[in-house]
């Protein structure tokens, strides 16, 4: 997380915000890209876009609630993977938001967008795929955190596109426990 006090700012205006947001809400922040956003090409460097979702997906974990229930246990998320799609281009002092949804889940990992919007046209779409982990080090499963969340819909069906990112956190899971036993 490099926008520490886009971090604050963003923390204190979710935890005072009147507009909470149920589990399956879209949740959205706002902000301008900074001078110190850009890159050499006078647009959002891409780093930027994954450091923006950082701070949506504290703002969501806080809107929805779920802060309080997962801190309480010792569980956070853990990011697996994490795609983007650049379709248009952010340069300097231009505003947009960010829209925050979770999309789905499975019986390990939950899967999370968020849209980057400017003027209402969509800019860049950044996918992610999480699981969650202990402070106290005990297994913590996706049924554990619907569980804690109060979640009794079943999951909504995921997109070919978060199947695959899936099928890639399986795989290189399975390598590195491969390699180890190995060494």
């Amino acid at each position: 997380m490099n926008l520490f006090l886009r971090l604050v700012l963003t923390f204190i205006r979710a935890s005072l915000s009147k507009k909470k947001a149920g589990i399956l809400d879209t949740t959205r922040i706002r902000s301008r890209v900074m001078l110190t956003d850009q890159d050499m090409f006078a647009h959002m460097t891409n780093s930027r876009y994954f450091s923006f979702s950082d701070l949506a997906i504290i703002n969501y974990i806080i809107r929805t609630g779920a802060w309080k229930k997962l801190r309480k246990r010792g569980w956070f998320p853990v990011v697996c993977s994490e795609t983007a799609v650049f379709g248009g281009m952010l340069s300097a002092h231009q505003a947009f938001e960010v829209a925050t949804r979770l999309v789905g889940w499975t019986d390990t990992y939950l899967c999370l967008e968020h849209r980057f919007l400017r003027n209402g046209r969509e800019t860049a779409r950044v996918r992610l795929v999480a699981r969650f982990a202990s402070r106290g080090k005990e297994k913590v499963t996706v049924a554990d955190v619907v569980d804690l969340l109060g979640l009794t819909e079943e999951s909504p069906p995921l997109s070919e596109e978060f199947h695959a990112m899936i099928a890639d956190v399986q795989t290189a899971r399975a390598r590195r426990r491969e390699s180890s036993t190995a060494a």
